[in-house]
């Protein structure tokens, strides 16, 4: 349960929500059941437009940015950058992060897929103030995957990331090479290799990624930033429980065309007051453990599907 300090400061939430959304009615229900509990002072809505192909597409566009203002029904001060054309997932997210920082210095972002824990809210309050000053700290995510581990802390430090409901600074978001200008190539792996602690499939594994994000043959936003993020030196706070689940998945979804992958994954109550770590200190083992069983990187396994995607290249 929230003390009582708690429950005032969520009653005057006043870090800007970025809210990104499209098409999808279906999960704006539920993201706004907690909104209307928090009450949110400030809010930016960045809204992708319709795709000319799509015949429904103007009709679902016009319908969730009408609910939006159906649900609207507190004291809040409304941002709203509504496309008339589609730009896709990645511009709309970067730019709207762009233009909330033209006024703002932080905020918290959520996908209209993304489901919060009223405490996510609290939790990036509390950790935006503690760690404003500390440029090491780039960003901070309300994910976690393992609730069978538990610690006297509230969270943690990692380098893996978490874009499933977050927050960030201003002056870290500008560090974010949204077009990998600085991307060397065969180069990068070698750092990824000295990186990772010369973990060469982790390596191998975020190489790929970075490369093709490079490329456009990934179409995200956020691998970018991750590598942003470790190329600064940065960090990652997440919570020891889970804040933000993402719902999105489903023939609709941009990325998540399948079933959840993680459905036994909920969110969970962040316990106040949080207790922070004595030392900013990179978690390896949790670390090592989200590469094993959230990304499949095994060393051996990885390393022997590699050998066979090339020696099938080689006989093509």
């Amino acid at each position: 349960m929230f003390s009582n300090t708690t429950k005032k400061q969520m009653d005057s939430f006043n870090t800007p929500i970025v809210l990104i959304v499209f098409n999808r009615t279906k999960y704006l229900d539920k993201i706004f059941e907690v909104l209307k509990k928090l009450k949110p002072k400030t809010l930016y809505i960045a809204a992708d437009g319709p795709r000319g192909e799509i015949e429904k597409d103007l009709e679902n566009c016009n319908l969730v940015r009408n609910l939006i203002f159906e649900k609207i029904d507190w004291d809040c001060k409304i941002h709203k950058k509504f496309r008339k054309k589609n730009i896709g997932l990645k511009i709309n997210i970067n730019e709207a992060i762009d233009w909330c920082f033209e006024q703002e210095n932080e905020c918290v972002i959520l996908e209209d897929d993304c489901l919060p824990d009223i405490s996510f809210f609290e939790f990036c309050k509390f950790t935006l103030n503690k760690y404003r000053q500390n440029k090491k700290i780039k960003m901070i995510s309300g994910n976690y995957y393992f609730e069978n581990i538990l610690s006297q802390n509230s969270y943690y430090f990692s380098n893996c990331p978490g874009t499933h409901g977050w927050a960030i600074w201003k002056d870290r978001w500008q560090e974010n090479d949204k077009k990998m200008k600085s991307w060397k190539g065969l180069k990068e792996f070698f750092w990824l290799i000295y990186f990772f602690n010369f973990n060469i499939s982790v390596a191998h594994y975020f190489y790929q990624k970075f490369k093709l994000s490079y490329l456009e043959e990934i179409k995200s936003w956020d691998y970018q930033l991750l590598f942003s993020i470790w190329k600064n030196n940065g960090l990652i706070i997440r919570p020891y429980k889970n804040l933000c689940k993402h719902i999105g998945w489903g023939p609709d979804s941009t990325h998540g065309k399948g079933d959840d992958t993680f459905p036994e994954l909920k969110n969970s109550l962040m316990k106040f007051p949080i207790k922070s770590p004595d030392k900013i200190k990179i978690n390896i083992k949790l670390d090592h453990l989200e590469h094993k069983h959230i990304r499949k990187i095994y060393f051996f396994r990885y390393l022997v599907k590699l050998i066979k995607l090339n020696f099938l290249k080689i006989f093509k």
